[in-house]
């Protein structure tokens, strides 16, 4: 075989194997994930007028419920729609198994949060699809947990993580204390 022929062949190998370790690494460490849609704002996509999109650094080690003790209330997750496998949605986990959440449309009721799932909110409720119209999600369904923007850059590394203040009184940690009154 030829020189040329054996270094051709030596970086086609090469490239496939890093091809390999990047999708690994995207679909099992972490990847990035575009952000659309005001569900979240304040906290993503804080530019009313949609001129920018947030980017996300996203660590997948928690899909799929492999890995819940990663999982936080205050998060935020991407998840599989319940009614809806093929749409992919972002929202904050305001409570975890065993959690009691008063729903914002009754507030006269509560749901507790079964084992193994959890429930989700966006930040904007007038403009948020979230558990108070699904329900508690199975955490089976979570995707990924957003760690950081990463785009635009002045978004970069800016605090995205917490129960905002006015839903913590509506959560309550294994049933008993609100989350409000822990502070």
């Amino acid at each position: 075989m030829h020189s040329k022929a054996k270094l051709v062949l030596r970086r086609a190998a090469g490239a496939t194997g890093a091809l390999s370790v990047f999708i690994f690494v995207a679909d099992n460490v972490v990847s990035l994930q575009m952000v659309s849609g005001r569900s979240m704002q304040p906290a993503l996509n804080p530019d009313s007028n949609m001129l920018w999109r947030d980017v996300l650094l996203m660590d997948k080690r928690v899909r799929e419920g492999t890995n819940e003790s990663l999982l936080r209330r205050g998060d935020i997750v991407t998840f599989r729609a319940p009614t809806n496998p093929n749409r992919l949605l972002i929202k904050r986990i305001i409570a975890l198994p065993h959690d009691c959440v008063v729903p914002l449309a009754s507030a006269d009721s509560y749901v507790r949060v079964p084992k193994g799932q959890c429930w989700v909110e966006g930040d904007e409720s007038f403009h948020s699809g979230d558990s108070n119209t699904f329900g508690p999600i199975p955490l089976a369904l979570v995707t990924g947990k957003a760690i950081t923007p990463v785009w635009p850059p002045w978004r970069f590394a800016a605090s995205i993580s917490g129960v905002p203040e006015w839903k913590l009184g509506r959560v309550f940690e294994n049933g008993r204390s609100s989350l409000a009154e822990s502070r």
